[in-house]
């Protein structure tokens, strides 16, 4: 009897069996403990009855340090979410979108007049107006010295950069969510401040006009191709960018304003050109040779007219190479490529600067500081005694 009792037990063992058969979705194993397949668990647990789906992982927005210097794990969700068992996906938390919530949501979609776009793929714009920076050229920063001439990330490793996003506004939308028109920039023409009556003619209109200079400098032991092809970029203050056709380094003044003259919506209509030389002014030439025939050229771009009052963003230029089937087509500056490692590295032989020579006396306000924006229409509403799109015209006198 006690045989039979004994068998009884080791048949009931053999054949007991994982919770639920482990739902179909994992392999019952020793001690009845069930394997899950990828993706599957059963509630907060790796194991149970595996009958619960997981959702995507991505790097936490926020999480607890586990080192110095060590944060931002992987989480479900990206810790920006809930994740729903019983379909595998991600129930973001408002302003989070994605799988695993991985990215930022846009206010208001942009309103329809922009985009959003990652911090990483937006264009870095100017910093400190003394030389320009820009993504045409791979974030290559233009301050004169050896970092010119290497090709580098402007925003380092920031861990967020391909998840947080902003609004990137249509010319001429303005706002966090590009919902507000922009109004006609013009010069206050009862600002004195900054202005000066140099013909003593009683106006006080803007005398001097925005100066700056595009230079081409040679490394030491380098000399300029004055047949080397290069394209400008202008930026307006509405948020317009412009690129010119190609033209040579070696270009007169005559070519180089043809070419921005040329520039649709009239952008720069009124700018004069002219050849600088040798003269032309970089703001740190470490790196670079003497000024010396062959070494050093460049333009002196002189802003006038009342469609750029005021100082004017930098221009920037396209060295890099640009071939068939590319526009505008240009065979950019000398460079040369080491590869240390995986990672190569551009150096320039012949590299550029942009500088401000001169800064405009005038100034280039929201409705010229004499009236007023309505955002819906963009059309400003000038105080009595201005007029103009701008309300840069005094019509009476205080």
């Amino acid at each position: 009897m006690m045989k039979l009792v004994t068998l009884a037990l080791v048949l009931s063992a053999a054949n007991a069996a994982c919770p639920n058969k482990c739902s179909g979705h994992g392999d019952c194993t020793v001690n009845d403990v069930c394997v899950c397949y990828q993706d599957w668990q059963s509630g907060d647990e790796a194991g149970g009855d595996c009958s619960d789906r997981t959702c995507a992982f991505d790097i936490a927005w926020a999480d607890v340090p586990s080192g110095e210097d060590v944060a931002h794990g992987y989480a479900e969700c990206s810790g920006k979410g809930l994740c729903n068992r019983k379909t595998g996906l991600c129930e973001c938390f408002d302003g989070y979108t994605g799988k695993a919530c991985r990215r930022t949501t846009c206010p208001n979609d942009c309103s329809g007049h922009g985009t959003c776009e990652y911090i990483a793929d937006v264009d870095p714009g100017q910093y400190d107006g003394t030389h320009t920076s820009s993504s045409y050229n791979f974030g290559r920063s233009s301050t004169g010295d050896s970092s010119n001439l290497l090709e580098h990330n402007l925003l380092g490793d920031i861990w967020d950069q391909k998840k947080t996003r902003m609004c990137v506004c249509d010319p001429k939308w303005t706002d966090v969510d590009c919902s507000r028109r922009m109004c006609p920039k013009g010069n206050d023409v009862l600002d004195r401040a900054n202005e000066a009556d140099s013909a003593c003619d009683g106006d006080f209109s803007a005398d001097a006009d925005q100066v700056q200079h595009v230079c081409f400098a040679a490394r030491t032991g380098s000399t300029l191709t004055p047949t080397d092809t290069v394209a400008l970029v202008y930026s307006d203050l509405f948020g317009s960018k412009y690129v010119t056709k190609a033209f040579p380094i070696g270009a007169t003044g005559q070519e180089v304003q043809n070419a921005l003259r040329e520039l649709p919506d009239h952008a720069l209509e009124s700018v004069t050109v002219s050849n600088v030389g040798t003269s032309c002014t970089l703001i740190d030439g470490t790196g670079y040779a003497t000024a010396a025939a062959n070494t050093l050229t460049g333009f002196a771009v002189t802003f006038t007219g009342a469609q750029v009052s005021g100082n004017q963003p930098l221009l920037d230029v396209l060295i890099d190479e640009c071939l068939d089937g590319c526009q505008p087509k240009r065979t950019g500056l000398a460079f040369s490529t080491a590869t240390t490692g995986v990672v190569d590295t551009i150096t320039y032989d012949v590299d550029y600067q942009v500088s401000e020579q001169q800064a405009a006396d005038g100034n280039a306000y929201e409705c010229g500081r004499r009236g007023k924006c309505d955002y819906s229409t963009g059309i400003c509403e000038c105080f009595s005694g201005f007029t103009d799109e701008d309300c840069s015209t005094q019509s009476a006198l205080a």
